[in-house]
């Protein structure tokens, strides 16, 4: 899963968000502790959630129907394409309006950048003068998204290309999703109540 599918799942508590956010920036165990009670419960959630999603059968199907180099970089290239989907069917799986939620997660991360990694500073910056969360049912957004995560990597091959997946296989990632993000949203209530519980109780 990508951000914004990582936001929705983490509900509306804004620490499990911004766990959700710091998931991809902080590693370890010492780290966590580390961090208020519920951002570290967002970051556990974050990585249950990717584990969970690496290992359904939607995934891994998939990724099966990929030939070498796509394989090895699908499941990258998935978690945006899923982020894309999620905008496709937002009526269905959104928790508010895109832009409402848009806002919140624009102040959120400003209002707490002083305290946040620096790389995800200036990621939370360009995504908002992109407009990224209303954005990533477009096109020109994907490709954008899928440079930045290529420069990022130091893989311009395949990530650069990453929307020719879609292209290519449009109706099945569909289906992926809509298999996959219930199951992650049952699973993502479970683990938000057992996680804030055992976090702050810490």
């Amino acid at each position: 899963m990508n951000h914004l599918a990582h936001v929705v799942l983490a509900g509306s508590d804004e620490g499990l968000r911004l766990g959700a956010f710091l998931g991809d920036h902080v590693k370890g165990r010492q780290a966590l502790e580390d961090l208020p009670p519920s951002w570290a419960a967002g970051v556990e959630l974050h990585r249950r959630i990717d584990s969970f999603s690496d290992a359904h059968p939607a995934v891994i199907g998939l990724l099966e129907r990929l030939e070498p180099p796509w394989r090895r970089y699908g499941g990258v290239i998935f978690d945006v394409l899923f982020d894309y989907m999620l905008s496709r069917h937002w009526s269905r799986f959104g928790p508010t309006g895109l832009k409402q939620l848009a806002a919140e997660i624009d102040e959120l991360l400003a209002r707490h950048q002083a305290q946040l990694p620096p790389r995800l500073v200036r990621f939370s910056h360009w995504a908002r003068a992109q407009r990224l969360w209303q954005r990533y049912g477009e096109r020109a957004m994907l490709e954008k998204t899928f440079s930045l995560l290529a420069y990022r990597h130091g893989r311009r091959w395949p990530l650069a290309a990453g929307v020719r997946l879609l292209d290519a296989h449009d109706r099945a990632i569909e289906a992926a999703f809509l298999t996959l993000f219930p199951d992650l949203q049952a699973r993502a209530r479970e683990d938000r109540k057992q996680l804030y519980c055992t976090w702050s109780s810490m």
